[in-house]
C-alpha cells in the first residue's frame, strides 16, 4: 500500500508541472485570441499625453524622461507576461479552453477583430465624426440595451476607471521621483492624494457616461446577431469568470507598472517647486 501511495505521489509530482505549463500556454493563447495586446498598446501614448499639462511647470528634460519611463513600464511586451500569468492563476485550463472555443467561433472572431481595429484606429476626430453621423441614424433601443449589458458584464467601467487611475498614479510617482529623497511623498501618500483629487466614484461615473458612445463606435461594424451572441457569452457563468479574470489581470499589471515609473528614471537635478 505504501509503495503504491509513494508511486502515486511521484506520478503527481511529474504531472503537476506539466499541467501548470499547459494552463500557462492556454493563457498565452487566450491573450492572443482576445486581442488583449491591442487594448494595452495605446497606454504609453495616453501616459505621454497626460504629461502635456505639465509643460512649462516642469523642465522639458524631466517630462521627456517621464515619457520614456512610461513607454518602458507600460509597454505591451512589458505587461504581457504579468497578464498571462495572472490569467493562468485565475482560470482553470477547462475554462480557458471553453473561452477559446468562443473566441475561435465566427461571432467571437468578428467581435475581437472589431475591438482590435477600434483600439488601433480610435482618435478624438474619428469618434467625433462617428457621433455626428449617429445624430442622423441613432442606434435602436435594442442595440443600446445590448451595449449596456455588455458594459456591465465585461466590467468595463471598472477596467476603464482603473486604467485612468493607474496612468495618473504613474504620473504622480514619476514626478515624485524627481524630488530629493527627503521630500518624496511615497506611493501610499500619492494614492491618498489622488483619491482626494479624483474620487473613485466620480472617475467611475465619468467612465460610465463615456462608454455607451465609445462602445457604439467600437462595435459599429458588428451585426446585432453577433453582438447578441457576445452579450450572451459575457453574461454566462463562464463569460463572467473570463471577464473577471482578464480585467483583474490587466488592472493588476497596470497598477504594478505605475509604481515602477520611478525605477526607470535617470538621476536628475532637483526640480523647482511649483
Amino acid at each position: 500500500m505504501l509503495a503504491r501511495f509513494a508511486g502515486t505521489l511521484a506520478a503527481l509530482a511529474v504531472f503537476a508541472p506539466a499541467q501548470a505549463q499547459s494552463t500557462l500556454e492556454l493563457a498565452e493563447r487566450l491573450y492572443e485570441r482576445a486581442a488583449i495586446a491591442a487594448q494595452l498598446r495605446p497606454i504609453p501614448e495616453q501616459f505621454a499625453q497626460s504629461l502635456e499639462d505639465y509643460r512649462g511647470k516642469m523642465p522639458d528634460e524631466a517630462i521627456a524622461a517621464l515619457v520614456d519611463a512610461g513607454k518602458k513600464v507600460f509597454a505591451e511586451d512589458a505587461l504581457r507576461g504579468e497578464v498571462v500569468v495572472a490569467i493562468a492563476k485565475a482560470m482553470t485550463a477547462e475554462d480557458i479552453e471553453r473561452a477559446l472555443d468562443w473566441l475561435d467561433g465566427l461571432p467571437g472572431r468578428r467581435v475581437t477583430l472589431a475591438e482590435a481595429g477600434a483600439h488601433a484606429s480610435m482618435s478624438r476626430e474619428s469618434m467625433q465624426a462617428y457621433l455626428e453621423s449617429r445624430k442622423q441614424t441613432p442606434a435602436s433601443p435594442g442595440r443600446e440595451r445590448m451595449i449596456a449589458d455588455l458594459i456591465r458584464t465585461t466590467r468595463s467601467v471598472e477596467l476603464g476607471a482603473s486604467s485612468i487611475e493607474a496612468i495618473s498614479l504613474g504620473v504622480a510617482v514619476g514626478m515624485d521621483a524627481t524630488r530629493p529623497v527627503e521630500k518624496r511623498i511615497g506611493v501610499a501618500g500619492l494614492r491618498a492624494r489622488l483619491r482626494a483629487q479624483m474620487p473613485p466614484e466620480k472617475v467611475r461615473a465619468t467612465v460610465a457616461a463615456m462608454l455607451p458612445s465609445m462602445y457604439d463606435y467600437v462595435y459599429r461594424e458588428v451585426t446585432d446577431a453577433d453582438l447578441a451572441a457576445y452579450v450572451r457569452f459575457s453574461g454566462s457563468p463562464l463569460g463572467l469568470r473570463y471577464g473577471e479574470a482578464v480585467s483583474a489581470a490587466v488592472i493588476g499589471a497596470l497598477a504594478r507598472a505605475s509604481v515602477r515609473i520611478g525605477e526607470k528614471l535617470p538621476a536628475m537635478p532637483e526640480r523647482k517647486e511649483v
